[in-house]
């Protein structure tokens, strides 16, 4: 994680102010290589292909699709751990060229240092991001990150100590901590079980309504894209997968699970995402 966000001072040339991300025209390609009798052949794998996409800024956007259709590759992309082939992206108006803490990443598999507690973890993250802070700043820093998300006894144990549940609200807190303007969610509710699941999606739904900062969730669950999102962006099957269809989520705010589970918006939106995915789904396994 570098200390300043990696960007370019080139901006696109119409900037609009309520942008926060704008994805032109781009493509991800993978060099794979194929053994033949005599020797390795590369071939071209095109994963993404010609993505555009505007995410305006303070809003919550889930990323949905079929397995294998480039969601984790896009915000990969959009994090700066890896590269684009072609194309363009723009963070509020300037060339994205790598990693920085205006985006903190949230991983399904927690990516937590298990020889550091709790607050080590968060600590961590503050010394590397935001290197004019003192060890008293981060520590207090890290216990208040850490009773946000109500794990402040457990400040002092390690990750083999504490559940998977506990892991991912270390992991939310500590891509909080270092004050990103937006959050990179990897299915980070995947691996929970169904209880542990519902609680956290209600948990950083409060967090996000109070700090309002640019989310981008990806999630193979239609009801926590529903209950999350203001929009929710649907992905084509892969190879060469791009935008089929954008979809606003006009739910009232903030959003009660028991209460807009019955809301006729809501069922309508619901089937016409589950008509995507299955149609998409279908196409994946023709083409295999």
């Amino acid at each position: 994680m570098n200390a300043n966000p990696i960007v370019s001072d080139e901006t696109f040339s119409e900037k609009e102010e309520d942008s926060h991300v704008k994805i032109v025209n781009l493509q991800k390609v993978f060099p794979v290589s194929r053994a033949t009798l005599f020797n390795k052949k590369i071939e071209n794998y095109i994963a993404l292909d010609g993505i555009n996409l505007d995410i305006k800024k303070n809003t919550f956007v889930s990323l949905i699709g079929p397995s294998g259709c480039g969601k984790s590759t896009l915000l990969n992309l959009l994090a700066g751990l890896d590269s684009f082939t072609s194309g363009e992206i723009f963070i509020e108006g300037k060339h994205l060229t790598g990693p920085g803490p205006d985006r903190g990443v949230i991983f399904q598999n927690y990516a937590l240092m298990p020889w550091l507690t709790a607050a080590g973890n968060i600590d961590y993250a503050l010394e590397t991001a935001c290197p004019e802070l003192s060890p008293s700043q981060r520590r207090e820093k890290s216990r208040y990150f850490l009773n946000m998300v109500g794990l402040e006894r457990s400040m002092d144990k390690f990750p083999r100590q504490i559940s998977g549940g506990m892991k991912q609200r270390v992991a939310i807190a500590r891509a909080l901590s270092i004050n990103p303007t937006m959050l990179l969610m990897d299915e980070p509710f995947g691996a929970l079980d169904a209880l542990t699941r519902s609680y956290l999606q209600e948990e950083v739904l409060k967090i996000w309504e109070k700090n309002r900062v640019t989310a981008l969730l990806i999630t193979h669950s239609i009801e926590e894209a529903l209950l999350m999102s203001d929009k929710i962006v649907l992905m084509s099957s892969g190879p060469s997968a791009n935008i089929a269809d954008i979809i606003d989520v006009p739910l009232p705010r903030p959003r009660i699970r028991k209460i807009i589970e019955k809301n006729s918006l809501f069922i309508d939106i619901k089937l016409k995402l589950e008509e995507h995915l299955l149609r998409e789904t279908r196409a994946v396994e023709e083409s295999s």
